[in-house]
């Protein structure tokens, strides 16, 4: 078993999102997150700088995040601020 190095409780959000970067909005899946932070996986091959508002679901409002890690598609992001 994979040992969880989260400090909070992760809800699994399963919903669509999106990156706003330079180039427009970028969809994303978010598989799971927490007060500080989201596992997403972007659809495209479209590059993902290491900082980037995120909206975590339709119509929300824009969150900065920082990416901490990647994995293929899927990259873990921790909010800023």
């Amino acid at each position: 078993m994979t040992e969880d190095r989260r400090g909070t409780f992760r809800r699994n959000a399963f919903t669509f999102g999106s990156l706003l970067l330079a180039c427009g909005e970028v969809a994303c899946l978010v598989w799971d997150a927490t007060e500080t932070g989201a596992q997403i996986e972007v659809e495209t091959d479209q590059p993902v700088p290491d900082r980037f508002p995120v909206r975590l679901t339709e119509g929300s409002d824009p969150r900065p995040a920082a990416v901490a890690w990647r994995r293929s598609r899927r990259i873990g992001i921790a909010f800023e601020g």
